[in-house]
């Protein structure tokens, strides 16, 4: 009879939770597409320099401090009998923005025929940009060949090559502005289709998940979009390997995979009854949600420090790790003169790493709690952040290194990610989940959308390598933000006299 009432215990729906990761899994498919190959395209098609392009890669986060919890607010006080009032954001967006992906692909593909007829990947033209490359491929063998020179290894001569094909792009741009316009006008509508399904898809998790187990859920969640950041990586791949390789064919593949998980979720989700499994697992295990409660009732005065903390927290993170994140793939190629595929390797291992780490984290964040599995994160991304300032081109074990110290941040970037948005659900009510969820992505797309350019103010005048110095200070001051968080943390089930702390923090 004792063994019977211990299994009969609140337990994670992991089916349920993982066909609504599907929606999740074609987000961060294609984010990962755009966080790794726009930089490239505005620095190596159009010529843009670090803080210039750093100021567009910023304009999704800027629209989405606006947009998210916009959508997330409407998606919460919808409508829709035939879908649910979540599903029928998804449907529209994933079309719209698949639209606006092959839009921009077309604006690309002009850009690159256009750069490729003034020379790109033809060593006698460039060095009309960089005459210095003369002197540096005199001594290579077939030093007139670029694909020799390339294959070379000498890191003098690609990063020569590199300097000269994005002057020459940024002549080329100048001379066609209107497909930079073009391209920018199909990026925002991009941006705007996005964003108006990222807060209802995210809102699914807790519309359709109890609380004591929201944790566990978003580890889940987080895995299904860590595996579809692990499919744009096997597309870049394939599609995108080289540095004179047009990009329309990933932009392809990534607005067919976004349709694809459209039509699974589509087929397999049904919200409605998702959401009324929640409600009955509640009543059940008594635990209270406050799903039905519309009343007027404000947060308590602790309660209130406690959720700004978190945003603060976001913020602070957001502003660290993403300025890595959104410089990676010009630091990596340029600085540290690393071929794009080894590149694309770091970020499927990363991508792998960070898949193997949600269960543990899941378990870390069960034992321990949110609070403390976050300061782990922040604790392990500082430190493997710092050793990269010091890493050149030239530095033994490159190759080896820097991909661990990157994995090892990946890590701390899951313990981060995972546990911040359920803590910041935890202090809301049923009703109003869409509107918290889009206060976490307000803040979390406001830090994205000035640390790009910020930081690339820093990597322009000062070294590409300051970008780590830069992360490290602000992922410190997260730590800082963290501590004196009193409210949003789970309950440990059994707790130890050393976490006593946590148990007024409900």
């Amino acid at each position: 009879m004792e063994k019977d009432k211990e299994k009969d215990t609140l337990k994670l729906d992991f089916k349920r939770t993982i066909l609504v990761g599907f929606a999740f899994f074609g987000i961060m498919c294609f984010w990962e597409v755009y966080d790794y190959i726009m930089p490239l395209i505005l620095n190596t098609r159009f010529g843009l320099n670090e803080w210039q392009y750093g100021l567009i890669m910023g304009l999704d986060n800027l629209l989405a401090i606006f947009l998210l919890p916009f959508f997330g607010s409407l998606s919460d006080k919808a409508v829709n009998k035939k879908m649910g009032r979540r599903t029928h954001f998804l449907f529209w967006g994933t079309i719209c923005a698949s639209i606006a992906i092959l839009i921009l692909a077309i604006f690309e593909y002009i850009e690159y025929q256009k750069i490729m007829e003034a020379g790109y990947g033809n060593i006698s033209e460039l060095i009309k940009y960089n005459p210095e490359l003369a002197n540096i491929i005199a001594n290579i063998e077939n030093g007139t060949d670029y694909n020799a020179v390339m294959a070379s290894g000498n890191v003098e001569a690609i990063q020569a090559i590199k300097q000269a094909q994005i002057a020459m792009a940024r002549e080329v741009a100048g001379n066609n502005g209107w497909i930079l316009a073009l391209f920018i006008i199909s990026l925002l509508l991009l941006l705007i289709s996005m964003s108006s399904y990222r807060s209802p898809a995210v809102s699914l998790m807790p519309d359709i998940t109890p609380k004591p187990l929201r944790s566990q859920a978003n580890a889940l969640i987080t895995f299904m979009g860590g595996a579809g950041g692990l499919v744009s990586i096997i597309l870049y791949k394939i599609f995108a390997n080289s540095s004179t390789q047009n990009y329309f064919w990933l932009f392809l593949a990534t607005a067919i995979v976004l349709l694809v998980v459209l039509i699974i979720f589509k087929l397999t989700v049904k919200e409605d009854r998702y959401v009324e499994l929640r409600k009955i697992e509640e009543e059940k295990y008594n635990v209270i949600d406050e799903e039905e409660i519309e009343g007027t009732e404000k947060l308590s005065k602790g309660k209130v420090v406690s959720l700004v903390l978190i945003l603060l927290t976001v913020f602070l993170w957001f502003m660290g790790y993403n300025a890595v994140k959104s410089h990676l793939s010009i630091y990596a190629t340029q600085t540290l003169a690393l071929e794009q595929g080894f590149v694309g390797t770091i970020t499927l291992l990363n991508g792998l790493g960070g898949a193997i780490a949600l269960l543990p984290v899941a378990l870390l964040a069960n034992k321990l709690g949110r609070k403390k599995t976050i300061i782990i994160g922040v604790v392990l991304a500082a430190v493997a952040f710092l050793p990269c300032f010091f890493m050149k081109a030239t530095t033994p074990g490159v190759k080896f290194l820097f991909p661990m110290c990157f994995i090892l941040a990946g890590f701390g970037m899951v313990c981060v990610n995972v546990n911040t948005l359920p803590m910041v659900v935890e202090l809301s009510k049923g009703s109003t989940v869409g509107k918290y969820t889009g206060y976490y992505y307000a803040f979390s797309m406001s830090a994205q959308a000035v640390t790009p350019a910020f930081a690339g103010v820093f990597m322009r005048y000062m070294s590409q390598s300051v970008v780590f110095i830069y992360a490290s200070i602000f992922i410190i001051l997260a730590l800082m933000t963290t501590i004196f968080i009193k409210h949003g943390d789970n309950r440990p089930p059994k707790k130890q006299k050393l976490l006593e702390y946590f148990s007024d923090e409900d």
